[in-house]
């Protein structure tokens, strides 16, 4: 191997951290590096303890994959050894046992025949304090072993390996990282919306898209958030300033409490000011993709009056699917007799079901459970699904 090879696929290596469709091909590229025709790169992690393979060439077959993440990953002579010689250590199967042990071993008879897996180069490496990354490079039995030329270009390689592997895990958990936040907010009942300093509008979830459409208190103008009526605008980017430079001590003040009221026109007759509670981003929590955020805003809708949904209620307060139906319908401002009515239920039923209701809630009236049940801000958040 000649250094303009090495040097490229140490380059290959780094475009893969930073892409990870990269790894697809990588083994195979290794394996060719190295004349040999068998690779494999794995992941471990210890705190599990299981394995999985991040790229293989083609000897590895489906059965193979499953029984060693299953079976073999615990009983691999090869990760054994190098675990002993030392993490980040490159080694070498010539040194680690004689061939006539390794051809009858276990491994070799139950799994290493099959693919073909006899003479190996290759190293375990550290990824994180949990994880330890892999490389083998293999040749079959009957065909030439590495030499020290070979070791030694494995050797080079490993610390590029190393760092290539702990990108990809680092932006492999930022994205995970970044889509249980992003999921996590379109799934709230309230709007939340993420600003730059300018009020440039960098994410805006499901329900705050509903209410930036509707127009009515707050609205999208060429990407930028905007109040309805402009009076009210100097003081939302007044409280976004003040978000934004609290965290850097430029601001005694975190945002704070803005309202914006609805527009003029009969639509917009008697209906209450929006509440937008301005707040700091939480700097780097926010992801990559919101790396210049500068406040959170979250905005309640005085008009969407949805009560908690009846699978929330029934799991809250261990209700029946009758006292479910019957709680939902007093949080709707239902009258016992018209429930019962509706319901097809006798009125001496409905109020057995309402002592029931009572008492697994730990009240004794209509008005203490209403305030118990809308008063929990995780049951506010549980609320039906709103149609568009």
């Amino acid at each position: 191997m000649d250094v303009m090879q090495l040097s490229s696929l140490i380059e290959a290596l780094y475009e893969a951290a930073l892409n990870p469709a990269q790894w697809n091909g990588m083994a195979h590229r290794i394996a060719a590096t190295f004349d040999a025709p068998s690779c494999a790169l794995q992941i471990r992690d210890e705190a599990a303890p299981q394995t999985s393979l991040l790229c293989f060439t083609d000897n590895y077959d489906e059965k193979m994959l499953s029984d060693y993440a299953e079976h073999f990953y615990a009983d691999d002579p090869y990760v054994e050894r190098a675990m002993k010689i030392g993490i980040g250590v490159q080694v070498a199967s010539s040194g680690m046992m004689t061939k006539s042990s390794l051809y009858n071993s276990k491994f070799y008879a139950d799994f290493g025949k099959r693919g073909d897996i006899f003479h190996l180069t290759g190293a375990m490496l550290r990824i994180s304090e949990t994880a330890l990354g892999g490389i083998g490079i293999h040749r079959p039995y009957g065909s030439p072993d590495f030499q020290a030329a070979d070791n030694h270009a494995v050797s080079l390689l490993l610390p590029h390996l190393t760092r290539a592997l702990q990108v990809n895990s680092r932006l492999s958990t930022l994205e995970r990282d970044r889509a249980i936040g992003f999921g996590g907010l379109e799934a709230l009942s309230v709007g939340v919306i993420v600003v730059a300093l300018t009020g440039r509008l960098l994410f805006a979830n499901r329900c705050a898209e509903q209410l930036l459409r509707l127009g009515q208190g707050i609205t999208a103008s060429h990407g930028y958030l905007r109040t309805q009526m402009p009076a009210n605008q100097p003081a939302l980017q007044k409280a976004i300033h003040d978000a934004a430079l609290m965290p850097q001590g430029g601001s005694r003040t975190a945002g704070g409490l803005v309202l914006a009221p609805r527009g003029p026109g009969p639509e917009s007759e008697n209906k209450q000011p929006l509440s937008l509670l301005v707040c700091p981003a939480p700097g780097n929590a926010m992801g990559s993709d919101l790396r210049k955020a500068a406040a959170v805003i979250f905005v309640n809708n005085p008009d969407d009056e949805r009560s908690p949904s009846e699978a929330a209620l029934m799991l809250q307060f261990r209700f029946t699917s009758a006292e479910t139906k019957l709680a939902a319908a007093l949080l709707e401002g239902e009258q016992l007799e018209e429930y019962a009515q509706r319901a097809g239920l006798s009125l001496h039923t409905v109020k057995s079901q309402l002592r029931q209701v009572f008492a697994k809630a730990g009240v004794s009236r209509q008005a203490e459970f209403i305030r118990k049940a809308l008063s929990n801000p995780i049951l506010r958040l549980c609320r039906e699904p709103q149609m568009d």
